[in-house]
């Protein structure tokens, strides 16, 4: 069951790590845990970044609100800023699967955002 007080309690603690930059994977599959991990653990290899969060979301269909049946990725890290084509050569996936990197100005307002009832995974690395 969803618990809105963990879920606040959950962002407090991760905007404490310092997370400086976000970017999103939108792939053309659905993508599962495993990807993630395989990503973001090539993410860290990268000089200058010492700390990623990474978590799934299922895309939401614009005119019926029902899961659509794919995802995609949200992810940020702490560390030097990296534009598409620096982070698709370090993640190791398409550029044109890449979003636009963006500093995170208030890190408990991105991560309460990200820590809700539909994310179906979620994880810390270092």
């Amino acid at each position: 069951m969803y618990n809105n007080t963990y879920s606040k309690e959950y962002a407090k603690g991760l905007a404490q790590y310092g997370f400086t930059y976000h970017n999103i994977i939108r792939s053309e599959y659905k993508v599962n845990h495993n990807k993630v991990d395989w990503y973001l653990n090539n993410l860290l290899r990268a000089k200058g970044i010492d700390m990623a969060f990474a978590c799934i979301e299922p895309d939401i269909d614009d005119y019926s609100f029902n899961y659509s049946g794919t995802n995609h990725i949200h992810f940020a890290w702490r560390g030097e800023y990296m534009n598409t084509v620096e982070l698709s050569k370090r993640l190791r996936c398409r550029r044109a699967f890449l979003k636009d990197t963006y500093q995170i100005q208030n890190s408990m307002s991105y991560f309460t955002k990200h820590l809700g009832t539909n994310l179906s995974y979620h994880n810390i690395y270092a």
